[in-house]
């Protein structure tokens, strides 16, 4: 079993020792089981992912878009064997602020920009074109990578503490509910860590919503906590300040 730190549900300062050593455990390249705003998520430091992110797959190697995977061993690759998940399907990242739109992707269209303002952090994320700071194997097979600021202070702890983003998804075996309670949390799922943090309910109790403005229009690619009405008011809005100066 891993090692399991209990955290007050309702603090805004989440617990120093908690952070630190579950901190650790990420950036030595570890996986974590964190709490979020919305559901429980399986994470990873991205830091430690750069050693291979300009390596060619070797033959008969496991790789994605061409580029080499790293080892079957590490937090990473291990995500996807606890999730029963192929390694081709790609994990979101929870970034530190808006600004992190830029540091990691490119040619960010401005109603992307007006949405993130609007509803980070919180429970959106956003998919946006990739620079070359994403690692090709954690890129979708178009170039795009999922963004989001997280709400949760135990997520802003963490990055904060490891320095970079995570790379993170629902706990939960493929196809299963995700888990928006420590109780709903698979036990194969938390045997499967090396570092887990329980914080009882998450206050959103459900998923983010994930978006797309890549192609020109806003495309809802999963509903969730945060209403289409929502974003769709602000898009329009958006739009209509684009018209405006032109």
């Amino acid at each position: 079993m891993p090692e399991i730190y209990r955290i007050a549900t309702d603090s805004a300062q989440p617990c120093d020792q908690a952070i630190a050593e579950v901190g650790n455990v990420l950036s030595s390249g570890g996986l974590a089981l964190i709490p979020t705003e919305t559901v429980y998520g399986l994470a990873v430091a991205v830091a430690p992912l750069a050693q291979v992110r300009t390596a060619e797959g070797a033959p008969g190697e496991p790789s994605v878009n061409g580029a080499a995977l790293p080892p079957a061993s590490s937090g990473y690759r291990r995500i996807f064997s606890v999730k029963q998940r192929d390694l081709t399907q790609t994990v979101p990242w929870l970034v530190g602020g808006v600004e992190d739109l830029d540091r990691y992707g490119c040619a960010v269209d401005e109603v992307t920009r007006a949405l993130a303002d609007a509803f980070w952090p919180g429970a959106l994320t956003l998919i946006v074109r990739a620079n070359d700071r994403v690692p090709r194997f954690m890129q979708a097979a178009d170039g795009t990578v999922a963004l989001r600021c997280s709400a949760s202070p135990v997520v802003a702890a963490l990055i904060n503490a490891c320095g970079c983003p995570l790379a993170t998804t629902s706990a939960n075996t493929h196809g299963m509910p995700a888990p928006a309670a420590w109780a709903a949390v698979e036990q194969r799922v938390l045997e499967g860590v090396d570092a887990a943090i329980d914080a009882g309910e998450t206050p959103c109790q459900d998923a983010s919503t994930i978006v797309s403005c890549v192609s020109g229009e806003v495309v809802i690619a999963r509903y969730g906590a945060l209403s289409e009405d929502d974003i769709q008011r602000v898009a329009k809005t958006a739009r209509m300040r684009i018209q405006d100066r032109q």
